[in-house]
């Protein structure tokens, strides 16, 4: 990404910021809420076109500003009992005034799931590098 990487560890971190790119694709983000520190929550609800509301919360494990962000990252299920953590971490290395983002997610429940996260997260990346988080 063109921008320093204080620039962008904010867009991961301010919910005005993480809102305008944080729903894949045609997916709005009307709500996020951020307590960013180890042991802080958050809470994020994305809208599909159809109506459908999907919800996922986790706790940061790590937060060392501007290098990382590792969370625990849940979807609410219909049925609680489906739910389970899986492991977000996000690395943010300089180079001059870009940014390089590592996004590893980890212990994902099934080789199904790895492949919608993996289309969702290069999405997300996509919307995020076309925000102008300025230089």
């Amino acid at each position: 990404m063109t921008a320093p990487r204080e620039r962008v560890f904010a867009a991961w971190t301010r919910p005005e910021i993480a809102a305008t790119f944080l729903g894949p694709e045609d997916v709005t983000v009307p709500e996020v809420q951020m307590d960013v520190r180890t042991g802080g929550s958050y809470r994020i609800t994305m809208l599909r076109p159809d109506g459908e509301r999907w919800l996922v919360t986790g706790v940061y494990r790590e937060v060392v500003a501007p290098e990382r962000l590792s969370m625990t990252w849940r979807w609410q299920e219909d049925d609680p009992a489906d739910e389970y953590d899986s492991l977000l971490t996000l690395e943010f290395n300089a180079f001059g005034g870009e940014t390089e983002v590592v996004l590893t997610h980890a212990q994902l429940a099934s080789v199904e799931s790895r492949d919608r996260h993996e289309g969702g997260w290069s999405a997300i990346l996509d919307q995020l590098a076309k925000i102008d988080l300025g230089s």
